[in-house]
């Protein structure tokens, strides 16, 4: 039983093998390569190497009862960390998934997007981070003459949760308040034709819906946020996270919120304002022109991996640290509206 676990923990050693148990849904496309490593730890799938390691990472979809190791006891030198990258509301109702094989002490640390868990693990890498917060006015001026678009959104999950309802009524109601929106994905049948637009066409656009599959899910920022906004060059506009938790984590000014307009109607007004008004719309990149104290800040956040950030807090000899419930941690921390599917 894993509330029967014996922990026997004195100073030790550390170990730099990271034990990976198993990819994530069992997709290797999902994982770091074999022998991935991360400042002085190595990765591996291995699981002949368990007692060699310091730390043993298990993904939500990657453990079973009768597949766990040590049932009845733990090395004292080793640490078992619980990793997700999906929102709390798709692992509940898109995969029909319980915690509860990692509740009773199974589980040392966490290691989410969350920022405050035990190892922070954001949707955009810092091989990314890095020369995107580098960027400049020079930069700046280049991008900012080839928007002659206003808004794209590509989504596929259109209905399977509770978020991806709302996120696509917003957007309709958008479009019918006047904004020229350019959809693509699953959802509107034309995925194939967003494959195949250019480079040139992409970075046309002022603005991206980064909107979310589920609604105010601590720090849930996704690729949506981070790739298809910021990387790209496009202001996202935000939907899902709280606004306070996007602040904490984005560059500052890079965004626009939905939550700071009463209604569609009232942002799809606003945005067609800076569509119109280049000096307005410039506002939004005051972070490449002018970073300050706060763009130090975020650059740090993200100076590193997460398996890096996992290989110091492991080396620096951390003390003693039991998760008693990841059902708690990852589900009931969380507002009504994270869970809800009505």
């Amino acid at each position: 039983r894993l509330d029967t676990v014996i922990y026997c923990f004195h100073s030790v050693k550390r170990r730099s093998l990271v034990l990976l148990w198993r990819p994530p849904w069992g997709l290797s496309s999902e994982g770091r390569n074999e022998g991935f490593r991360a400042g002085e730890c190595e990765m591996t799938y291995n699981r002949s190497r368990i007692a060699e390691a310091g730390a043993v990472v298990f993904h939500y979809s990657g453990l079973d009862q009768e597949d766990m190791p040590w049932k009845h006891y733990r090395d004292a030198a080793q640490y078992f960390v619980f990793t997700s990258m999906e929102s709390p509301s798709y692992v509940m109702h898109g995969e029909h998934r319980a915690l509860s094989k990692f509740d009773g002490g199974f589980i040392n640390w966490t290691m989410t997007y969350r920022s405050d868990g035990d190892v922070f693990s954001p949707y955009i890498e810092s091989k990314v981070a890095i020369p995107v917060f580098q960027r400049n006015q020079t930069w700046l001026n280049s991008t900012l003459v080839t928007k002659s678009k206003i808004a794209l959104w590509v989504v596929s999950n259109c209905d399977l949760l509770r978020g991806s309802r709302l996120r696509m009524d917003y957007v309709t109601k958008l479009v019918e308040a006047g904004l020229p929106v350019d959809r693509y994905g699953k959802c509107f049948n034309n995925k194939e034709e967003f494959s195949k637009m250019s480079s040139e066409d992409l970075s046309s656009y002022k603005f991206y819906f980064s909107f979310e599959n589920a609604e105010h899910c601590k720090d849930y920022m996704t690729e949506k946020f981070w790739r298809s906004g910021i990387e790209y060059g496009r202001v996202p506009v935000v939907w899902g996270p709280r606004k306070t938790d996007v602040e904490h984590l984005a560059p500052p000014g890079s965004f626009i919120h939905v939550e700071d307009f009463e209604s569609p109607a009232k942002l799809a007004a606003y945005l067609l304002y800076l569509d119109k008004n280049d000096t307005a719309y410039r506002e939004y990149f005051k972070w490449v022109e002018h970073p300050g104290e706060g763009m130090a800040l975020i650059k740090e956040l993200y100076s590193r991996t997460r398996e890096e950030v996992l290989c110091d807090k492991l080396l620096s000899n951390p003390s003693p640290n039991i998760v008693e419930s990841v059902t708690d941690f990852f589900y009931k921390s969380e507002p009504k509206e994270c869970l809800a599917n009505d």
